[in-house]
C-alpha cells in the first residue's frame, strides 16, 4: 500500500513503516471540517472561540488563496512558489496523549497543526501543508507545523500508552531546566521520514523533479551556534532562520520539543547514518563520536585523534618509524576500550589470535562498496575500499565478545572452545615465513561449524560475509610495540583501496594530493616530498643532514608543536592519498629493506632477521586472502588518513555544519517574551467577551482574527512558560492545577515523588 501525505493537494510519498492517516479520506480528523469528529460539547467550546469554525489561513495574506475543496487543482508554478515562501520546519509537542486528543484540544483552542507523530509512529495529518497553521506565532506564515505526541509531564507516566516506551530527561531550555518524558522510537522514524519526504525529489510525468521544501532541503539543519552545538534559547533570526527549528526557538515564553528531543539523531536520520571514529578517547564526559558534534566542536574533536595518534610511537601516517611506509595510524587508550567500525560495510576476513612477542596480531578487516556513476549509459559499477582495525585484544571467554555481534553471526550463540585447539606462536612464525597462516572460509558456516569455532580460537584468519553498522563495535583494544619489553595499549587502523576513491572528486578541488612510491618492493619511502621536511628539522635541530631518518627523529617531528613552520607539514601528510606495497603482504622484500637501512636502525642484518620473526605473525595478506578479495596481484594500494578520511566524507554527509543561527540577547529575550504575553493577554480579553456572548465590533473581530493567525500552540498552559532559571518544581507550582480542556486530569499531588 503506497504511503504519502498532501502537498498542495499532490501526493508526496513518505518511506514509512507505520500508518499515514489523513484528512482527505476521513482516517484523520480534519480542520477543513471538524464537525465531523468533534463531539457536540468540544464543538461548542471552539463555535464560542471560532464562529467561523476555520482555525487556518491562506499563507502571505492570501497570495495563495485555494480553499481545501480547490487544493487539487494546484499547478506547478504555485507549488514551487509556495516552495519558496515556506522555509522551515518547526517542532512541538502537543501534552497529551493521543493524536485525536491533541486534534480536540487544538480545536477548542482555536489553534491547529499540519501534522501529529503519534506515540506508535502512526502520522496524522489534519490539514494540508498550503495553508497556514496556527502553532507558531510569527513563524506561522513559512512553516509547516509538527507535533511530537507526548504527555511531556513525569507524573503522568503512568497514565501514558506508551509508558515503557519512554525515558525521563532533563535539561535547559530558553533559560529554565525542565523535567520531562521522551520521545519514542516509532517518533523518531516517523519525523524522519516525514521530514526527507518534504525535501526530496519527486518524479512526476512530464514535468521537472519537484521538492516541496526546496528550501529546507538546501539548509536541513537545526540551529546551530558558532560552537557546534544546537541551540537551546530563542533565536533573533528565527523568522529568517531556514531549516528545522522547536517552538522554543521562536518563542521566549515556550520550552518545546524540549530536553528530550535528540535533533543530532534526526539530523543523523535524515542525511544518512553518520560514519563512526574507531574508537572514543578521552575522559568519559569528553568521549563523543562524529553524529554529536558540528562546527568548532568537531573540528577540536578530530584535532584530539591526529594528536593523539601523531603522539603515538610508531603510529604515524604515511611515513612509520624506520621510514618505512606505513599504511594507517595507531590510536591509545585504556584497556577495554571498544573498537568501533568506521563505516557501513562487510566484514570480510577476522582474526582472533593470541598474544605474541611484539603484542597482539588479531584483526577485522571490512570492506565497503558505492557505487560509482559512469556516462554514455553505462550502468554504475561498485568501488571497493577497506577498513583495516590490528592489534584487537584476544577474545577467549564470553564477557569479552558480549558487545562484539559479529562473533555470535560467526560461531553461532553456544560458543565454546574445543579441545583440539593447541597453539604454538613459535610454529606460527615459522609457517609465515612459508606463506601459511591457515585460512579458513567461514562464509558458509553451515557446513562446517567446529571447523570454524576451532579456527577462531586457533588463531587462523577466517574469511567471512558478515554485515556491519558504523558504529558497531567489533572489538576491543589490545597492545603492540617495537620490541618484547615496551608493550603499549594501541589500535593500527588503515583505509586502503585498489583504486583511487577521489580521482574524480575531491583530488581536483585540493581536498586531497596523491603521492605515489616507486614501486619498489621493499618498505623504505625515498618520496622527497614526505622526507624532506623530517630531515630538514634534523638539520634545523642538529646541524646535520640525515640519509636516512630514525625513528626518534620521524617521532619528534610528528609530535613537536606546530609553532615551527616545518612542523605544520604534517597537516599536508594527512590529505594525502599515498600509492605502495602493503606492509601486511607476503610480496614485501624485507631482506632488502634490512640491506637498505642497515647503519641507521639495527646495528645488522642479523639483528634486522631477529626483529623479522618478531614481526612476520603480523602479516595476514596471504595468498588465499589476496585471490578470495581479489586484491591487485602485486599488493599495491592507495591509502588514506584514516581521521582525515572521516573528516571528508563527514563534509559531504552534513555539507559541513556551520553557524547558521544567532541567539537572541537577553533584551530582545525580554521583549519577545513581553509581546507574546500581551498578546496572549489580549486575546484572552476578547475570547472573555465571546464566552459571555457579548459582540465584538468590527475592528475587535478584526484583531481577533489576526490574533490568532499568530498565535502558538499550548496557548495559556502557564506550565509550559518560561519563567525562571530554576529547577522547575510542579509539586510547588500554584499552576500546576490549572488544566484546559481536553488535556489529562491532573493526578494527586504526592510529596514523596522523584524524579530522574
Amino acid at each position: 500500500m503506497e504511503n504519502y501525505i498532501l502537498f498542495g493537494g499532490r501526493k508526496v510519498p513518505i518511506q514509512t513503516n507505520y500508518p499515514v492517516l489523513r484528512f482527505d479520506d476521513n482516517s484523520a480528523p480534519s480542520f477543513y471540517h471538524p464537525e465531523n469528529t468533534l463531539s457536540p460539547d468540544k464543538l461548542m467550546q471552539m463555535a464560542i472561540l471560532r464562529p467561523t469554525m476555520q482555525n487556518y489561513s491562506m499563507r502571505y495574506g492570501g497570495q495563495f488563496n485555494r480553499g481545501a475543496e480547490q487544493l487539487f487543482g494546484t499547478t506547478r508554478a504555485e507549488l514551487d512558489a509556495l516552495g519558496q515562501h515556506i522555509h522551515q520546519i518547526a517542532i512541538h509537542h502537543d501534552v497529551t496523549s493521543n493524536a485525536i486528543d491533541t486534534f480536540n484540544v487544538l480545536c477548542t483552542r482555536g489553534l491547529s497543526t499540519h501534522f501529529v507523530v503519534n506515540y506508535d509512529g502512526a502520522l496524522y495529518q489534519f490539514m494540508d501543508c498550503y495553508h497556514v497553521a496556527w502553532a507558531t506565532g510569527d513563524n506561522n506564515n513559512h512553516s509547516i507545523a509538527i507535533d511530537m505526541n507526548n504527555p511531556v509531564y513525569p507524573e503522568l507516566r503512568d497514565s501514558d500508552p506508551a509508558a515503557g516506551m519512554r525515558e525521563i530527561y532533563q535539561g535547559k531550555v530558553n533559560g529554565s531546566v525542565k523535567t520531562m518524558l521522551g520521545y519514542t522510537e516509532p517518533q523518531y522514524d516517523t519525523i524522519i521520514a516525514l521530514i526527507k519526504a518534504l525535501i526530496s525529489p519527486i518524479n512526476i510525468p512530464g514535468e521537472e523533479p519537484w521538492i516541496p521544501l526546496p528550501i529546507v532541503s538546501q539548509n536541513c539543519f537545526p540551529p546551530i551556534s558558532e560552537s557546534g552545538e544546537v541551540i537551546n534559547r530563542l533565536l533573533r533570526n528565527s523568522i529568517d532562520f531556514q531549516g528545522f527549528l522547536g517552538h522554543f526557538h521562536c518563542s521566549a515564553n515556550k520550552w518545546d520539543p524540549g530536553p528530550a528531543f535528540d535533533w543530532l539523531r534526526v539530523l543523523s536520520g535524515i542525511k544518512g547514518k553518520r560514519n563512526s571514529l574507531p574508537m572514543l578517547i578521552g575522559e568519559p564526559d569528553e568521549r563523543r563520536n562524529l553524529a554529536e558534534a558540528g562546527g568548532a566542536v568537531l573540528q577540536d574533536l578530530l584535532d584530539r585523534y591526529y594528536a593523539n595518534a601523531e603522539i603515538a610511537p610508531g603510529g604515524w601516517y604515511p611515513v612509520g618509524a624506520n621510514q618505512s611506509w606505513h599504511s594507517g595510524i595507531h590510536l591509545t587508550s585504556p584497556k577495554g576500550t571498544p573498537v568501533l567500525n568506521m563505516m557501513e560495510g562487510t566484514i570480510v576476513a577476522v582474526r582472533n589470535a593470541r598474544i605474541v612477542d611484539l603484542g597482539n596480531p588479531g584483526f577485522v578487516l571490512v570492506r565497503h562498496e558505492r557505487l560509482e556513476d559512469l556516462k554514455d549509459g553505462k550502468a554504475p559499477t561498485p568501488v571497493y575500499w577497506y577498513s583495516l582495525f590490528m592489534h584487537l585484544e584476544t577474545m577467549e571467554k564470553h564477557e569479552q565478545w558480549d558487545d562484539v555481534n559479529w562473533v555470535s553471526e560467526l560461531l553461532g550463540t553456544q560458543i565454546t572452545p574445543p579441545d583440539s585447539v593447541i597453539y604454538n606462536m613459535d610454529h606460527a612464525a615459522s609457517a609465515y615465513e612459508k606463506g601459511i597462516p591457515h585460512v579458513v572460509d567461514g562464509t558458509a558456516r553451515a557446513k562446517d561449524p567446529e571447523k570454524i569455532l576451532e579456527a577462531f580460537f586457533k588463531g587462523d584468519i577466517i574469511l567471512t560475509n558478515i554485515p556491519v553498522q558504523a558504529g558497531e563495535t567489533i572489538g576491543h583494544i589490545g597492545v603492540f610495540g617495537e620490541t618484547p619489553n615496551d608493550l603499549y595499549r594501541q589500535l593500527h587502523v588503515e583505509v586502503f583501496s585498489p583504486t583511487n576513491l577521489f580521482v574524480h572528486g575531491n583530488a581536483q578541488n585540493e581536498a586531497w594530493s596523491i603521492i605515489e612510491g616507486d614501486n619498489t618492493d621493499y618498505s623504505l619511502v625515498r618520496v622527497k616530498r614526505l622526507l624532506n621536511p623530517i630531515k630538514e628539522l634534523v638539520r634545523e635541530q642538529t646541524g646535520r643532514m640525515p640519509s636516512f631518518l630514525k625513528s626518534s627523529e620521524i617521532q619528534n617531528f610528528y609530535s613537536m608543536g606546530e609553532r615551527n613552520p616545518l612542523v605544520r607539514s604534517k597537516h599536508d601528510f594527512r590529505k594525502m592519498i599515498c600509492y605502495h606495497k602493503s606492509e601486511w603482504s607476503p610480496k614485501m622484500n624485507w631482506t632488502k629493506t634490512a640491506i637498505q637501512s642497515v647503519g641507521w636502525q639495527w646495528e645488522s642484518e642479523a639483528a634486522f632477521g631477529k626483529w623479522l620473526l618478531l614481526w612476520l605473525p603480523f602479516q595476514w595478506m596471504t595468498k588465499e586472502v589476496a585471490s578470495a578479495l581479489d586484491f591487485p596481484q602485486d599488493h599495491n594500494f592507495f591509502t588514506y588518513h584514516p581521521i582525515y578520511m572521516l573528516q571528508q566524507l563527514n563534509l559531504t554527509y552534513a555539507g559541513d555544519v556551520k553557524q547558521n543561527a544567532e541567539v537572541a540577547g537577553d533584551e530582545e529575550f525580554k521583549e519577545n517574551a513581553a509581546l507574546v504575553a500581551s498578546r496572549v493577554e489580549e486575546l484572552v480579553a476578547l475570547n472573555r467577551k465571546l464566552e459571555n456572548k457579548e459582540k465584538l465590533t468590527p475592528e475587535e473581530r478584526a484583531r481577533h482574527e489576526e490574533l490568532y493567525q499568530m498565535m502558538d500552540d499550548h496557548l495559556d498552559d502557564k506550565r509550559s512558560d518560561i519563567s525562571s532559571e530554576t529547577q522547575y518544581d510542579y509539586y510547588s507550582d500554584p499552576n500546576f492545577d490549572k488544566w484546559e480542556p481536553g488535556e489529562w486530569e491532573p493526578p494527586p499531588k504526592a510529596d514523596n515523588m522523584k524524579f530522574l
